[in-house]
């Protein structure tokens, strides 16, 4: 007759599960095999305990290596990002002076062209340089 791993009560042959505490049979050891049966389990159990701290060590590894190219990503992302503020604060900068010219130049009389813008001097249109001061004209 087997017995109970679970509660140690005789179990009748063929039994799925005990009858006094309901535990499933079909893992039990059948009798005569009973020391055998108990290496092997414990030899499977050893193996698999190996196996799955193996998966676990190489989880952890690659979780650990993703982690720091997480981290290394974030970095690069932080300096990308300053870097495009300070280009963005350039490009304000720039457009600023640009606008500042552009205003100082509007605010200068533009002479108009039959008129030497150095001294004044009235032009003709054919006229490349002043015949007064010898300034271009065109």
């Amino acid at each position: 007759m087997m017995k109970c791993v679970t509660c140690g009560s005789e179990l009748r042959e063929g039994s799925l599960f005990c009858t006094y505490c309901g535990a499933k049979t079909d893992s039990l050891p059948e009798a005569g095999k009973t020391g055998l049966q108990t290496e092997e389990a414990a030899a499977c159990k050893a193996g698999l305990e190996g196996l799955f701290s193996g998966i676990r060590a190489y989880v952890k590894s690659e979780t650990d290596k993703q982690q720091n190219e997480l981290a290394e990503r974030e970095a690069r992302i932080h300096t990308l990002e300053q870097e495009l503020k300070e280009k963005e604060t350039l490009i304000a900068q720039l457009r600023e002076e640009l606008q500042n010219r552009e205003n100082r130049d509007a605010a200068v009389p533009v002479p108009a062209k039959h008129e030497c813008p150095k001294c004044g001097n009235a032009l003709s249109e054919d006229m490349v340089f002043c015949n007064q001061c010898g300034t271009k004209v065109r």
